[in-house]
């Protein structure tokens, strides 16, 4: 019997001590994380750089183009259902949509998901489409997959992304914070957004 329950006391020490070098692993791994995170810049396409040529097409069945953001200057917003960044910016994102709608620019949101799924994808988008409050406006819905043209476009590299294009089709304001865009009055000076 003494050797059970000594077979026992070493078997919950070694648990014990498997337990806590589990959550040491876990600990370095989240500060890993977080470092990668700072060390990586979240919008790489930076303010004063040129648009690449693109093309894609919306939702409605329209197609979109660099040419499109050149008329009279555009807001792109970029933006995942999945995306636990995108649903806390949404009534931030809202607001400066709703803002770009009021101004004559070019108003133009893709849609994508960080991880498919595509049973919810359809139902997910319209959700989020109808949280930003852009359904039956003039605003242009791109859906594309992760990766997808203008994504690499735009080069975004984190979620949300909120680029603003000039009427040259120059980058003249990019944040991963909606609420960090210039004011998107028609006659404005653009100044750059703290990223």
């Amino acid at each position: 019997m003494p050797v059970v329950v000594a077979a026992l006391v070493v078997l919950a020490v070694l648990a014990l001590l498997n337990l806590l070098l589990t959550f040491g692993v876990i600990r370095k791994l989240r500060e890993h994380t977080q470092e990668l995170a700072r060390a990586r810049p979240p919008v790489t396409l930076p303010v004063g750089a040129q648009v690449p040529d693109f093309t894609a097409p919306t939702a409605g069945g329209d197609v979109v183009s660099i040419a499109s953001l050149r008329a009279s200057g555009g807001l792109v917003v970029f933006l995942a259902p999945d995306c636990s960044g995108c649903q806390e910016q949404l009534p931030a994102a809202r607001s400066a949509l709703a803002e770009a709608l009021d101004t004559p620019v070019a108003v133009l949101v893709v849609l994508t998901r960080l991880r498919p799924a595509p049973e919810r994808e359809d139902s997910e988008r319209a959700e989020l489409v109808t949280a930003l409050g852009v359904l039956d406006s003039r605003a242009a819905i791109v859906h594309e997959p992760l990766d997808g043209a203008l994504q690499s476009a735009f080069q975004v590299a984190a979620f949300p992304a909120f680029y603003l294009v000039d009427t040259d089709g120059r980058v003249a304001g990019v944040s991963n914070n909606a609420s960090q865009l210039p004011d998107l009055s028609p006659r404005r000076d653009v100044v750059p957004a703290a990223g």
